[in-house]
């Protein structure tokens, strides 16, 4: 076996990035005696600095008030009811993936269009291609597309592998980690038999919850064929050669004890960070929380699937967004462009979890650790792409959720599962309201 594509933590990256030094240009807006109410999920208060970048934003603002609500409730869906009303119990909300945000609240055209926002510093050219892929939708009148969200941080699927364990199963040449260089079913096994002999308590992980499922089932198809597409447009590949493929590897490695499958995302990347699993794949994100137990970066390395450097992975990003019913348009975005956009909210986040910024300016001066690696990391997420949020998403993800995790854990078999999900989403409504 040779190494093939990969990306490798603590080795000096040969690209090379040309960080922006751009200064907003927005010039200062008087907003006073106004008060302005943010909600956010629990975790979004513990993994960024969400009340430090609003206390600063207050003392730009003087009379400005903001209000920080930590809400349980992350869905758009959620608030119709209040909007219909004319209210809204928050003027931004920060945080919800793609999936989350909801097609009824994109069709029903309940979000404020933030492409004013993009300009200066925050110009489209200036993000992340893969984060504002995330947050470009089509105008609910059909007339183009339009930005209702926009991405604070993304995340990209990778497969990550504890260094340690790699060495000890003679998977490393010449200070690099080697990995299998195509989807060939003996080479595939090979490698991890071998990684097997590492002893480690789990050789490799992988998440299938109803969020996570997509990116685990859509990532390794992509990088084999370019797509994770249906040819007809409705929903995810379930019928080519290499849907059967990846979904049948899954399959064997979790009945040969080779794959440890988890059903929550918690419970993944916990079991990372216990330093007993071999190789994960996951979000950049998760593997880096396990140098935050360690220390020590040169613990994890990152692989590509063969094809992934070509055909790219699979991205998803967190966003904020304004209701059309807040009083408070103008401040809340400000409070975007300043606060949730800022450098500081976006790398403090990055030092510390690994979440990546969707400035490309934010991959250079503030990054505080693998500072070596962010041209390459940029590359992976500039080239990633979104799912699709279709206009039955929802629905379609409980469909997802019946058969895939019984076909991964070996309850029913790989032709069960794919014919299953082909039969049983055939009358849904695959409109993909994303523009792009």
């Amino acid at each position: 076996m040779h190494e093939g594509r990969r990306l490798v933590v603590g080795k000096k990256s040969i690209l090379v990035l040309l960080v922006l030094g751009l200064v907003a240009t927005f010039a200062s807006v008087a907003f006073p005696n106004e008060t302005l109410s943010v909600f956010a999920p629990p975790w979004i208060f513990k993994k960024f600095p969400l009340e430090e970048v609003t206390a600063r934003f207050e003392a730009d603002h003087p009379g400005v008030t903001v209000e920080l609500t930590r809400s349980e409730k992350w869905s758009p869906v959620t608030y119709i009811a209040a909007w219909r009303s004319g209210e809204s119990p928050f003027d931004v909300f920060v945080g919800g993936t793609g999936s989350m945000l909801g097609a009824s609240v994109l069709v029903g055209d309940w979000l404020e269009p933030l492409d004013d926002v993009l300009s200066g510093n925050l110009a489209v050219e200036n993000f992340v291609e893969g984060a504002l892929a995330c947050a470009h939708f089509k105008k609910p009148d059909g007339s183009g597309g339009y930005y209702p969200v926009l991405p604070f941080m993304i995340s990209t699927m990778v497969m990550g592998v504890n260094t340690n364990y790699m060495k000890a199963a003679g998977l490393w040449e010449n200070g690099e980690p080697v990995f299998i260089t195509s989807w060939d079913e003996d080479e595939f096994f090979e490698w991890f038999d071998q990684l097997k002999t590492a002893g480690a308590l789990t050789t490799h992980l992988q998440n299938w919850d109803r969020e996570y499922m997509q990116y685990n089932y859509c990532a390794p198809i992509n990088a084999m064929t370019g797509t994770f597409l249906a040819e007809d447009g409705k929903g995810f590949d379930v019928t080519s050669e290499a849907a059967y493929r990846w979904l049948g590897y899954v399959q064997r490695l979790y009945e040969e004890g080779i794959g440890d499958w988890v059903i929550t995302d918690a419970s993944g990347y916990g079991k990372w960070n216990s330093g007993t699993v071999a190789s994960y794949f996951d979000s950049q994100g998760h593997h880096m929380e396990l140098v935050s137990v360690t220390g020590n970066e040169s613990d994890i390395a990152y692989l590509r699937w063969p094809g992934a450097v070509e055909a790219g992975s699979v991205v998803w990003a967190h966003s904020a967004w304004i209701p059309k019913a807040s009083s408070q348009k103008d401040l809340a975005k400000a409070y975007i462009r300043e606060a949730i956009l800022s450098q500081y909210f976006q790398q403090w986040d990055f030092n510390r979890y690994g979440k990546l910024p969707t400035l490309k300016a934010y991959y250079g001066d503030g990054i505080t650790r693998f500072e070596e690696e962010m041209p390459l990391l940029l590359e992976v997420a500039n080239g990633a792409k979104p799912i699709p949020v279709y206009k039955d998403l929802e629905k379609y993800l409980d469909i997802l959720a019946t058969y895939l995790p019984d076909a991964v854990f070996g309850r029913i078999s790989v032709d069960n599962a794919l014919q299953s999900i082909q039969e049983a989403s055939k009358d849904l409504d695959f409109t993909n309201l994303r523009f792009r």
